[in-house]
């Protein structure tokens, strides 16, 4: 199983949140899940890209999602 996971770059806190997930998912979902990392930054409009979402099972770690209308 490969998981994706999509962390805020360039901060201290989204690479430790990626590697504390990393851990929580081997130890508690698939000990052998091969894991790839994306980081990503804020940008106007939406963060993520469709085409980054190429995992088996995908994570995002870090980010505040805020809906917005319209």
């Amino acid at each position: 199983m490969k998981l994706r996971i999509l962390y805020h770059g360039n901060c201290f806190d989204g690479v430790s949140s990626a590697a504390i997930f990393t851990k929580f998912f081997h130890a508690k979902i698939d000990p052998n899940a091969e894991v790839a990392y994306t980081p990503t930054m804020h940008r106007a409009g939406n963060a993520f890209d469709r085409d980054q979402f190429d995992g088996d099972e995908n994570a995002i770690v870090d980010f505040n999602i805020v809906p917005t209308n319209g």
